[in-house]
């Protein structure tokens, strides 16, 4: 397990059943893909939905970059 693991429940589950530690890697790295995936349609859904300020949130870029 790396230091930055975000899923060390899922991997004691997945140890519980018996996978090796190999198969357990490539089921995390599967996760986290999914992960990022759904986070990127979440993030979209909120800018269509109007939740969140994409104007405001480039703003706020450009300012952290100029600082």
């Amino acid at each position: 397990m790396t230091d930055n693991d975000k899923y060390p429940e899922l991997r004691e589950y997945l140890r519980g059943q018996s996978y090796s530690d190999v198969e357990i890697d490539h089921i995390i790295a599967e996760v986290r893909e999914y992960e990022a995936e759904t986070q990127v349609d979440s993030i979209m859904d909120s800018i269509d939905s109007g939740h969140l300020d994409i104007q405001a949130l480039i703003d706020e870029a450009l300012k952290k970059m100029a600082d």
